[in-house]
């Protein structure tokens, strides 16, 4: 007989019992296992059998099952007495944790009623506020209404008590046409009053009654100016040029230091609007259209100035005397096309305030508040 495993095997006989039929299928490695493992639990089997016969070992056993009895009893009596205590725990656990819960909820609820209660009275409050500011910008409003159409009503009698003193001023003027001395005498006090308004530091003397001294005497920063002044309704004839010509020549005159000759309404024959000449070594310019532009004499006092204050230049040389006749046009000629545009510059400026009124109004219109 071969082994695999390297034992040396005996012949023995085992019973023929169904029970056994998988052992005689195991190899002898595990036969081997089964046996050995069998005569040591077959070794302590018998150990035991003989502790049990044992009447003292016996009473042991009994002696232990009985305290193991009492302690399993007693505990769950402790087991039973603590379950019960935690339901009864358990149960007022409960029932004060339902009172803390309702506890809270009318806490919260308390809290929420005086929230409430505070906000409708800060609401009330804001109402009032609004509606008192309501009131008080209506009371505003109107009076600035009243305010406006007082100022508006005065304005408008003030218009007309205007435009019936001009009518008045213009009946009468038109009836003063009739007699060109007193033409003239309403131009000279226009001029006069004129000149005070714009040279208030100036001293001008009304001299149209004494002869050969022209309409006025002006003088200012050290310069003495004759002015003769025209108010026609037709171009001056050269008549009056020439007289203005023998009144520079007059040596009653030389405390003159340079002179102007204008027309109020009309142009002046046989000169140009700011033409300047030389007479008896003082300057003299020549205004067209004063009524229309009395700026023009802020110009002709600084032009004037300007010669007098050079006193190396000779105004016997023609060729200087022409250099300032274009500096003059020049002059003119700039002084006219600022005026233009500052002209325009006041139409423009003048439109986009009455655009920003608009957009203003347009504004109060989108919170129903009225401008």
């Amino acid at each position: 007989m071969s082994n695999s495993d390297d034992y040396e095997l005996i012949e023995t006989f085992i019973p023929d019992d169904p029970s056994i039929n998988k052992f005689h299928s195991l190899s002898v490695k595990e036969k081997l296992k089964i046996i050995k493992l069998g005569l040591v639990v077959t070794q302590e089997c018998n150990e035991k059998i003989q502790l049990w016969n044992d009447c003292k070992w016996q009473k042991t056993i009994d002696s232990l099952k009985t305290s193991s009895n009492e302690k399993i009893d007693m505990l769950r009596n402790t087991i039973s007495q603590i379950k019960t205590k935690h339901e009864e725990y358990c149960k007022i656990a409960n029932t004060q944790q339902s009172a803390l819960i309702n506890n809270a909820i009318q806490a919260e609820k308390q809290i929420h009623l005086k929230e409430v209660t505070s906000l409708r009275k800060t609401n009330s409050e804001l109402i009032e506020k609004i509606q008192n500011i309501h009131s008080t910008l209506e009371e505003k409003y109107n009076a600035r209404n009243m305010k406006q159409t007082d100022k508006y009503d005065e304005k408008i009698e003030s218009l007309r008590l205007s435009m019936e003193e001009m009518r008045n001023n213009y009946e009468e003027r038109l009836s003063r046409n009739q007699n060109s001395n007193l033409k003239g005498k309403d131009g000279e006090v226009f001029v006069f009053g004129k000149l005070n308004m714009m040279f208030p530091s100036a001293d001008i003397e009304d001299t149209h009654n004494i002869p050969h001294r022209g309409d006025f005497i002006m003088r200012l920063n050290e310069i003495t100016m004759m002015i003769e002044t025209k108010n026609y309704s037709r171009n001056v004839q050269k008549s009056e040029v020439d007289k203005f010509y023998r009144d520079i020549d007059n040596p009653a005159n030389n405390d003159i230091q340079c002179a102007v000759f204008v027309s109020l309404n009309t142009g002046i024959c046989n000169k140009e609007d700011f033409q300047f000449e030389i007479r008896n070594m003082i300057p003299i310019l020549f205004i067209h259209n004063l009524i229309d532009n009395f700026d023009s004499l802020f110009l002709v006092i600084k032009f004037f100035k300007l010669i007098i204050e050079q006193s190396q230049i000779d105004l016997t040389n023609k060729q200087v005397i022409d250099v300032f006749k274009n500096i003059a046009t020049t002059i003119k000629r700039n002084f006219s096309k600022q005026k233009s545009i500052l002209d325009k510059y006041h139409a423009e400026q003048t439109q986009l305030i009455i655009t920003q009124q608009s957009n203003i109004a347009d504004l109060y219109g989108i919170v129903k508040q009225k401008f």
